[in-house]
């Protein structure tokens, strides 16, 4: 079954595509620190589904998708599940990424809302 493809205009979200690495600290424990990441227009659409809600593929519950287009930096096997987008004050884990019906022209990639994090 073919996938709605994103319409012109629909790109219409500026999202950050961080790297998360955990680093160890003076406490013996360790800190999180996020790449300066990459910058790219992005269709945002909540979802609805109750199959994918309930995490039966991920075992976590996913909250939003994220199309943006298929390029160096943000094929699927680009993005891995360290990656993690900022986006409207809120940062989202990254829970999967497809290459949409194969035809290279955009990555879809299915995230969890951690909640709102401190913008500089």
């Amino acid at each position: 079954m073919a996938s709605k493809l994103p319409a012109d205009g629909e790109l219409n979200r500026r999202i950050n595509l961080r790297l998360r690495t955990d680093v160890p600290n003076a406490s013996m424990g360790t800190d999180e620190v996020y790449s300066a990441g990459i910058w790219r227009w992005a269709k945002k659409e909540p979802i609805r589904s109750i199959a994918i809600r309930a995490g039966e593929n991920t075992g976590e519950e996913p909250t939003d998708l994220f199309w943006v287009r298929w390029a160096s930096g943000t094929k699927p096997d680009d993005i891995t599940l360290a990656h993690v987008i900022d986006f409207g004050g809120h940062r989202f884990r990254v829970l999967d990424t497809i290459d949409v019906d194969d035809l290279h022209q955009f990555t879809r990639i299915t995230a969890k809302d951690l909640g709102v994090i401190d913008v500089p």
